[in-house]
Formats: structure tokens, sequence, C-alpha cells
């Protein structure tokens, strides 16, 4: 058996975060979400307020996911108008995910790839993928549902969510140390 391998999400943006890591991109969303149902009610809401060229044309991939949280994002960030019951419909699909994600209180940090952490979300197919990569996929939603990011990253880094709306790499091996020059993903409000 090889070595542990572990990607660290550290939490210091001053809100709750929620995050989720998939193989990659593309990954089929039916594959690894044990409740797909909930995201699928959130996308519904959403693509009865926005427009077809807006919106991925269905809920089936990681990249999708992101996707439809951007335009919610937008919404709610005051970047992207869609009538009276945009807000309220951009609030369902970020609530949905907040149920199917990792929660992540200020101050705190977890390890994305803990076999006990993803049994949160994940599916027992979904786990036995997951630990075995070799890079990640991640999306990390602010709690206040307005700052959205994701990235691919390495099996075994780790990240720091700021107040500066930024998620920067860590030093490896010192969860909080801040090490920009490896790696930095802009977190910008309503993006």
């Amino acid at each position: 058996m090889g070595v542990s391998q572990s990607v660290y999400m550290a939490n210091a943006s001053g809100q709750k975060i929620y995050t989720i890591a998939a193989l990659n991109p593309d990954w089929a969303i039916a594959d690894f979400i044990t409740d797909i149902g909930l995201l699928a009610v959130g996308v519904g809401e959403l693509k009865a307020v926005a427009t077809a060229a807006e919106l991925p044309e269905a809920l089936v991939t990681f990249r999708d996911l992101y996707r439809f949280l951007k335009i919610a994002v937008q919404i709610l960030g005051g970047t992207l108008s869609v009538g009276t019951r945009g807000p309220e419909a951009a609030l369902a699909l970020v609530d949905a995910f907040k149920k199917t994600s990792i929660p992540i209180e200020h101050g705190d940090y977890k390890n994305v790839k803990d076999e006990n952490v993803l049994g949160i979300y994940l599916s027992a197919s979904g786990i036995a993928g997951l630990l075995g990569a070799s890079t990640v996929s991640v999306i990390v939603l602010s709690g206040d549902g307005k700052q959205l990011a994701s990235w691919n990253t390495g099996s075994d880094d780790s990240w720091i969510a700021t107040e500066e709306k930024q998620i920067v790499r860590s030093v490896y091996g010192k969860i909080w140390q801040r090490d920009p020059g490896a790696g930095v993903v802009q977190w910008p409000v309503g993006n």
C-alpha cells in the first residue's frame, strides 16, 4: 500500500465555506453524488429564471455543477440580473450544494479526500475512485453564496480560503502557512 495523500482545505475566510472534490471536471455527477435529486431541484429552480444561453443543458458532470453554481453566485453577488425570482432560485441551488458538500467552519480545516468526510456526499464507488486519484478537482463556495472557485490540484496539496478573495496553497506540512508562489486561485465576489 502506498503513502496516504491528503488534500486539506483550511478556512481563513471569515465565514463558513462548503467544498466538494471530484476525480476531474468531467466526472459524471451520478457516479459520485449520493443525493443528486437535491441538486436537481436547485438546478430546476435556476433554469426556470435564467436563459438557456447562460446555463449548461443539464446537470451531468462536475463541470456542469460548477457552471450552474457560477450563475447562482453571479445572481447572489449582484453581477447578473434575471428577474424577481432570480435570488430565490439561486439560493435554492446554493442551499442544495451546501447540503451535499463538506462544511468547514472559519478557523477549521478538513481533509477533503478523507474517506469519512467523503462519505457525507459521495457514493461508495465515488469514494473508491477519489481515494486513488493523482489529481483532484475542487469546488469551494462561501457561506453567503457570493464567492465560488473551482480548480484542479495535486493529490497531496493543501489550500487556504482567505478573506482576501483568494484561495492560496499551503506550505507542505503547514496547513495555515500560505505559499502563494505554489498556487493561488482567485475567489472574487459575484464572479
